[in-house]
């Protein structure tokens, strides 16, 4: 039963046409928790309002003045502690670099170039490393049991995958 257009209805302050006014009794005939909700509803709206105290807006306005002040500076306290935290930790990551500055352009290049080659004769010895632990592994190991790992490790990828879409199924009946 749909009960999405009543409720709004009902919490609406909207003045209905004949045919929703029609449509809303009919409903309220066979929902039970539309009911309860026109019910509470007219409870509210028929409650006695009551005044407030007198003095009640000036107190209300001073305090939330006072509080708004106490944020500002609040606020303004944070910013200025980011301010000098961020900064601080710059200047402490940044501060090994300093040197660097006082440096030439052409010994700024020499030492990039350096770092470059550096760079790039480590990847190569970590590759020849790489590919010289995959040729003792591949030696150690049988074939068969290669096999019978990509198997294995295939048949939990299919497991997750169908107890993730199990899981999604519940989730989405759930919600």
């Amino acid at each position: 039963m749909v009960h999405q257009p009543f409720e709004d209805w009902l919490l609406n302050d909207e003045q209905l046409t004949p045919n929703q006014e029609r449509d809303l009794r009919l409903h309220l005939r066979d929902c039970l928790a539309c009911t309860a909700l026109a019910r509470g509803n007219l409870t509210l709206r028929s409650a006695p309002v009551t005044s407030p105290p007198d003095g009640f807006a000036p107190r209300f306005q001073a305090r939330l003045a006072a509080e708004r002040k106490i944020q500002r500076s609040r606020s303004l306290i944070g910013l200025i502690l980011l301010a000098v935290v961020g900064t601080g930790g710059l200047v402490w990551l940044l501060f090994p670099y300093f040197p660097y500055l006082t440096l030439s352009p052409a010994q700024l290049l020499s030492m990039w170039m350096s770092n470059l080659i550096y760079l790039g004769l480590t990847v190569r010895a970590m590759g020849a490393l790489g590919n010289t632990l995959l040729n003792v592994i591949s030696a150690l190991i049988p074939p068969y049991a290669w096999l019978l790992s990509v198997v294995l490790l295939g048949g939990i990828g299919l497991l997750w995958a169908f107890s993730l879409r199990r899981v999604g199924k519940f989730v989405q009946s759930a919600a």
